[in-house]
């Protein structure tokens, strides 16, 4: 009797199968059932009037949406930055992440409907991808972090993660919660708010620190978090790279760094010659200076003001068009390159630059619309954390003495990603 037990089980066992979800940095859109709550879709735009412009190009191995997407995230950044520079003295460090920013705030827009989801479509210009409709949007973000954060090496890492933290109380609708999963990878985590606020708030603190290998402590400050708090959204990068081409230490040397007209401190200033890419734009006052990070695919580029000119007279009127047109004008250079050794650190409140935006409802307990997010609907609390780090003489060599406050962008430069942006304006006491 058991030869023929064994026939039948051969027979049956290939009937069996296990559903694996597909790999999202491979899938296509019909394989991810991305059907949030509430869709956007945007109004048939307008004949253009006047000559035809001729389509951008669209860089190489890259979907043209997720080049819009990228680009959006990139008019946001900076809108984001002119805030952050309207409400700060001139004198202030800013340093920010506008990707995990826009990441936070796509995984909010998954549960959002009615006008709380046409302004965070608007806000953060998803509404200018031209697939019309808001659930295409999380396909493309999906794809564009996996052209990311795969870039991986033994001197580099960006690395990103994503959680849901939610009341236990609340059933929060499972399609939110396997979207979330499926292109953020942002698992739902039940937490007592109602009962134990300070107890979530110090897990969430926990959670980020443990991503960012210990460097981002405190993300949520004390009294944050209430009994009234349903879901935090959490989006960490954390970023780790080592120059290309690296500054010897040898040569370091203290030099001033002029903060503001009365104000002027001694740093270390680090020096090498080498080619960068590099340009100076009299007509703009502006000098760009671009150093990549091994592996070429991650750089850092710094805007300085040329001598005499304020720094917020460039960040005034920096848009991505401008920025695009300068680091399209860079070539390869000579360059003497001297910029103080500096760290920056930041932390604000979103809520009063993103209302300027307007991004209003969603602050709003009366007109915030979440019911995407669980079968009664809440009001949707978000955190994004971040964290940032012999000579002879060449008569052809441009001069880059970054001695004066600068801004700086670290970025993915064959899709011009910006990951960080941000200003040094005090290096002092470092």
């Amino acid at each position: 009797m058991r030869t023929p037990d064994c026939l039948l089980a051969l027979v049956i066992l290939p009937l069996f199968s296990v559903a694996i979800p597909p790999d999202i940095c491979s899938a296509k859109p019909k394989d991810l059932p991305l059907e949030p709550y509430c869709i956007y879709r945007n109004p048939e735009p307008e004949s253009p009037k006047g000559p035809l412009l001729e389509p951008e190009a669209v860089p190489e191995s890259t979907n043209p949406r997720v080049w819009e997407l990228s680009k959006a995230n990139g008019r946001f950044a900076l809108s984001l930055y002119r805030q952050l520079a309207l409400r700060k003295t001139p004198e202030s460090n800013i340093f920010m992440s506008p990707i995990s920013i826009s990441t936070a705030f796509a995984m909010t827009k998954l549960g959002a409907c009615n006008e709380t989801l046409k302004q965070i479509m608007e806000v953060f210009e998803f509404n200018t991808i031209k697939e019309k409709t808001s659930d295409q949007v999380h396909f493309f973000f999906a794809k564009l972090n996996c052209r990311l954060y795969r870039k991986k090496g033994e001197t580099t890492e960006l690395i990103s993660a994503n959680r849901l933290f939610g009341d236990k109380s609340f059933v929060f609708n499972e399609t939110y919660q396997n979207i979330s999963e499926t292109v953020y990878g942002a698992k739902l985590l039940p937490l007592n708010f109602k009962d134990n606020p300070e107890k979530a708030r110090v897990t969430i603190n926990n959670w980020i620190s443990n991503k960012t290998e210990n460097r981002i402590q405190d993300t949520l400050p004390l009294g944050s978090l209430d009994s009234t708090t349903i879901l935090v959204l959490v989006n960490t990068i954390f970023f780790k790279g080592q120059w290309k081409n690296k500054f010897d230490q040898d040569n370091v040397f203290a030099a001033d760094f002029h903060v503001s007209a009365g104000h002027t401190c001694s740093v270390n200033m680090m020096y090498q010659e080498t080619k960068f890419r590099y340009n100076y734009f009299p007509d703009e006052h502006v000098q760009l200076l671009e150093m990549p990070y091994r592996g070429d695919e991650i750089t850092m580029v710094i805007i300085l003001p040329s001598r005499g000119t304020p720094l917020s007279k460039v960040e005034e009127s920096l848009d991505l068009t401008k920025l695009n047109s300068w680091l399209d004008q860079m070539k390869e250079t000579s360059v003497s390159v001297n910029i103080p050794r500096f760290k920056v650190e930041d932390s604000f409140s979103l809520k009063e630059k993103l209302q300027a935006m307007g991004l209003t409802d969603l602050f709003s307990s009366e007109k915030a619309s979440l019911p995407g997010v669980n079968e009664e609907g809440s009001e949707a609390a978000a955190a994004s954390a971040v964290v940032a780090v012999g000579r002879s003489i060449n008569l052809h060599r441009q001069v880059f003495l970054a001695d004066r406050p600068f801004l700086l962008l670290i970025r993915e430069s064959t899709i011009n990603t910006l990951l960080f942006t941000g200003r040094v304006a005090d290096p002092c006491n470092q």
